[in-house]
């Protein structure tokens, strides 16, 4: 080669920034629900509650047990526990909002962190909850009716926590 000649060496990393953004998402998705999983659910709900005292909104917050999923899985099978975290989903879906951050955050624990609801009371939620899960146990064929208990905390900007106190309050 002479001393004005140049080698260009051109790759094309499409694939690998793919699944690199793919091998991210499942980082943070719960495999079985489609939904954050714990560390998507904290790492998306700090920051929006960063935001949230930056902007001066409240922010509800719901944890919730689904009932009964122990003995859904001793008498029924694993498979039919499974199903029944999967309608817990489908439920969130319909009762929540896209811009909520909704989240699987243990065996049959979920959170949901209803961002810029500082119009929504929280017994509205409520309400909208208990409506959808009674809509799908009048449709679902089921050999049980889904059931779930949960509370609420509402996060406030003027009297800030972290994200773990403000699900211990809602657990609570």
């Amino acid at each position: 080669l002479s001393d004005d000649a140049a080698i260009i060496v051109s790759r094309d990393i499409t694939d690998r920034k793919h699944m690199e953004e793919d091998l991210w998402e499942m980082s943070f998705r719960d495999q079985l629900t489609g939904l954050y999983n714990r560390r998507g659910f904290f790492s998306h709900a700090e920051q929006q509650m960063k935001a949230a005292a930056r902007t001066r909104n409240r922010m509800p917050l719901i944890f919730v047990d689904v009932d009964n999923m122990k003995w859904v899985n001793d008498s029924l099978g694993h498979e039919e526990g499974d199903r029944m975290l999967m309608d817990t989903a489908a439920v969130f879906r319909q009762t929540f909002r896209d811009a909520d951050i909704l989240a699987r955050v243990g065996g049959d624990e979920f959170a949901v962190l209803a961002t810029d609801a500082k119009e929504i009371a929280p017994e509205l939620l409520s309400e909208r909850l208990q409506r959808n899960i009674d809509a799908h146990n009048s449709a679902a064929e089921r050999p049980y009716a889904l059931a779930m208990s949960w509370g609420i905390a509402v996060y406030d900007p003027d009297m800030p926590v972290s994200l773990d106190e403000l699900m211990a309050w809602a657990d609570e």
